[in-house]
């Protein structure tokens, strides 16, 4: 049985190259990505080891130990442009230098390669499969599916026989379905393409199954790449957004080296920062806490550490862990106290904290002054789209833009109103457009600012009691005066909608 291996797509490909700008690093993984080498033979090519007059490179095989081997392959069009754009900025004063050399002329190491790609990772959630044979696997697997042969795709990487050659390439699935369909579907005569025309094949049974909850980020990779790259530099940040637009799955594929305690009940604070101690004592700081409470086990240091104040057990947690150690993670501060804003104060010099809300009020902001806010809103349509379709991608469903059109107008972008509409249609036998357009959601109604509609519906009575004068009608004086006082008094109605929170 062949074993699964990891490639990227197209699409994954383009956005790879978008991210990565440095000429450097391009051509590593491009040479990898477009050539099939291998790591090892990447890091090791020199300049004799390119004919730029024919576009081609030529590469010793590294797996062919007894004999030598060299083998020689096509330089794709972009390629060829890095690595004119690289070659610009340095300068190669024989055919032997190394084309990715350190500064003492040697090759870099494999472990380079392997870097760049774990940055990448943590930077790009979307390129969780990235390393550097995951490039090699793409140069076959893209090429499989150009239609490339099969000795051909075994000359470019490398191989000794075709065995190999079939384990490193992957042929996608939508490949093989549509070779599969062109073989078993058989050609239609005219007189059917007719009769279907007018008289429509019911479609096969449909069959659906359940769907796994979602471990996949869609159109939130620019956020997270922001909230990763702002605790790496030990910044506090809040996410700020309605309720359901992803902040807390934001945080569950939040990527850091650094350790991270949890806080998911910050209303009980005295409890949450007890539990805190207690884990660090058992797990992380035990001598310290053999030094702190000798006498105590840890049933008996429970009990004590109930007895100190908020404020102390803060300063207990400081002194116990060095600054930014931790990662301090706080699922919501919706609802926070003021003994949960003095604890926050307390810690934000300490610990970097992230936490989520859908809205502060402005008198309880002070501890968000050193944050970074974060605003995250419902998905645009490309993304809702995309969402959607990961989500129900396994359904059979009879009127598929129907139904990505209604739960993207119901959902208006939520990404939590989109899983739950998916899900209650995933529960019809059949997915037929009446199903769809029956199950709405009212998770997600839009809120309208309506003041300018009040105001101008008060001004246009008001001019009733000055139009009153001319034609006579003392009831539309009445009405105009009551407007008028409506309106004269609007401004001190219209201060309790202004903005309160941040």
């Amino acid at each position: 049985m062949f074993k699964e291996i990891q490639f990227l797509d197209k699409r994954q490909c383009e956005r790879l190259l978008q991210a990565v700008t440095n000429p450097r690093h391009r051509c590593a993984l491009l040479i990898m990505m477009d050539c099939g080498l291998r790591v090892s033979e990447c890091v090791n090519l020199q300049m004799k080891n390119f004919d730029f007059k024919t576009r081609s490179l030529s590469v010793k095989s590294l797996k062919k130990r007894g004999q030598e081997v060299w083998r020689k392959i096509p330089i794709s069009d972009r390629l060829y442009s890095c690595l004119a754009e690289y070659l610009k900025t340095v300068k190669f004063k024989n055919p032997d230098n190394f084309l990715f050399a350190k500064k003492d002329g040697n090759p870099i190491s494999r472990k380079a390669i392997n870097r760049l790609c774990e940055r990448l990772k943590q930077r790009y959630p979307e390129f969780s499969n990235l390393h550097p044979h995951a490039l090699r696997h793409t140069c076959a697997t893209q090429l499989l599916a150009s239609g490339a042969q099969l000795h051909e795709i075994k000359t470019i990487l490398g191989h000794t026989n075709y065995d190999t050659t079939l384990i490193y390439t992957h042929i996608p699935q939508e490949v093989l379905r549509k070779r599969i369909t062109a073989m078993t579907v058989q050609k239609v005569s005219l007189f059917k393409r007719v009769k279907n025309y007018f008289f429509p094949e019911t479609k096969p049974s449909i069959i659906n199954i359940s769907n796994e909850a979602s471990q996949f980020v869609v159109g939130r990779s620019e956020e997270l790449v922001k909230v990763t790259d702002l605790v790496s530099k030990n910044c506090n940040v809040i996410l700020i957004g309605a309720i359901g637009v992803g902040k807390t799955h934001i945080l569950n594929h939040l990527s850091t080296d650094k350790k991270i305690l949890r806080f998911d009940d910050f209303s009980d604070l005295k409890k949450t920062l007890t539990q805190c101690l207690l884990y660090l004592y058992k797990n992380d700081k035990e001598h310290v806490f053999n030094l702190l409470y000798p006498e105590y086990d840890l049933a008996k240091a429970q009990q004590h550490l109930q007895k100190d104040s908020v404020i102390n057990l803060c300063k207990e947690i400081k002194r116990i862990t060095t600054r930014y150690e931790y990662v301090l993670i706080i699922d919501n501060c919706d609802r926070i106290t003021p003994k949960g804003i003095k604890t926050l104060e307390e810690l934000k010099d300490h610990f970097c904290i992230v936490t989520t809300a859908r809205e502060v009020q402005v008198t309880k902001s002070s501890f968000l002054w050193n944050f970074e806010t974060i605003k995250i809103e419902n998905l645009k349509r490309p993304s809702c789209l995309e969402l959607i379709h990961r989500l129900s991608y396994d359904l059979e469903i009879n009127d598929s833009e129907l139904f990505r059109n209604h739960i993207w107008e119901q959902s208006s972008g939520n990404p939590r109103v989109v899983f739950e509409l998916v899900e209650r249609l995933r529960k019809e036998s059949v997915i037929t457009p009446d199903a769809i357009t029956s199950i709405r959601h009212f998770g997600s109604l839009r809120e309208y600012d309506m003041s300018f509609i009040v105001i101008l519906a008060l001004t246009g009575m008001a001019v009733l009691r000055y139009l009153s004068g001319e034609i006579g009608n003392d009831s539309m004086r009445f009405i105009g005066g009551c407007a008028m006082i409506l309106l004269i008094f609007s401004r001190y109605v219209f201060n309790f909608t202004k903005r309160k929170v941040i």
